[in-house]
């Protein structure tokens, strides 16, 4: 695939397709893979070899995008596969349902990817009666990782060290979080609010949740044989199907001129796959240096750390957002997912 000359390509390092290692033998799964980002997640990990799973609520899209992506890895003679698993990210029933069937199904898991999201789109609930951005792109991917973790560290046991990984699609978006978010009750989640806030608050969120994994299930005062990594990105400015959600958003007029500088300005969807690709299967981060990796956010493939603000180096505000996960969860699914 070409490259963009978009300044958001331009200013951006890079890890290409070409760079995944073979991934033959491995499995993924990659929520939100039927388009945009996810798709060119699912795609790149089968052609190099991976069977992936991937989750997504809108069947048509999802078959689609399984029946388009595995006829591409057959042309390319991949032993890869593409399944789609149709599942609202919504509902949390549902979500719980799938995670535990994937769990008892999956004899390994080398790769999660929490890709899948509403974007800036305008405030609403779901049928649990949680705001929606909070509920698909955070609680939900609460509870498919910790219910997916068993297979994970199955799976650590006698894969190569730190190739087991946990990647969040973050993005700098983040930073305008509300100042006073707290993560401290469903009344204040359930707030009506901003949709580039409420869409802010969730990567905030999923900034935490992979320091929250580290501190709580993936410790590193052992002595690391068996690593799982958690990491979260940025994927950059990207011209995809969120951005159709600013004219929901902010009306005709400064939605269209929002959507046209994204066009103008972003990354293509394969160029906004690179740093979630890149913190998923680069071999630079191996058995020596993983420490240095874990529980980081990056704003690009072999970016710096340490550039998330404030609120998402809070540990107080971490242990927030995974309590309040936690009993969210419990009440939605009357279980302790954790």
């Amino acid at each position: 695939m070409s490259d963009t000359l978009n300044p958001a390509t331009l200013l951006s390092r890079r890890f290409r397709f070409e760079e995944i290692p073979d991934l033959k033998g491995k499995v993924a799964l990659v929520t939100g893979g039927s388009a945009g980002i996810g798709y060119y997640n699912v795609l790149p990990l089968a052609r190099a070899g991976a069977k992936v799973i991937t989750i997504s609520a809108n069947e048509d899209k999802g078959k689609n995008a399984e029946a388009e992506i595995n006829e591409n890895i057959k042309q390319a003679g991949s032993a890869g596969s593409v399944t789609w698993y149709g599942c609202d990210l919504g509902n949390l029933k549902e979500v719980d349902g799938l995670a535990k069937k994937l769990a008892q199904e999956l004899d390994q898991l080398d790769i999660l990817i929490c890709n899948a999201a509403i974007g800036q789109a305008p405030y609403g609930l779901t049928e649990d009666g949680l705001e929606r951005h909070f509920e698909v792109n955070n609680l939900s991917h609460y509870v498919l990782v910790n219910r997916l973790l068993p297979i994970m560290k199955k799976t650590a046991e006698t894969a190569p060290p730190a190739s087991v990984r946990i990647v969040m699609q973050s993005s700098e978006m983040h930073r305008v979080a509300p100042s006073g978010t707290q993560f401290a009750s469903k009344d204040e989640i359930n707030k009506d609010g901003d949709g580039s806030q409420l869409y802010g608050r969730t990567k905030l969120g999923l900034i935490l949740l992979a320091k929250q994994l580290v501190k709580r299930k993936l410790d590193t005062s052992t002595d690391g044989t068996n690593p799982i990594l958690a990491i979260s990105v940025h994927p950059g400015t990207v011209d995809t199907e969120v951005q159709k959600s600013w004219v929901e958003s902010y009306g005709s007029i400064l939605g269209k001129a929002l959507e046209v500088f994204s066009t103008t300005v972003g990354k293509s969807a394969p160029e906004g796959a690179e740093a979630s690709l890149w913190a998923a299967t680069s071999t630079d981060i191996g058995e020596g240096n993983w420490r240095e990796y874990q529980g980081n956010y990056y704003t690009e493939a072999y970016g710096k750390p340490g550039k998330e603000t404030k609120q998402a180096k809070d540990e107080q505000l971490g242990d927030n957002f995974w309590n309040l996960c936690s009993e969210l969860a419990m009440d939605i699914l009357g279980d302790d997912v954790q």
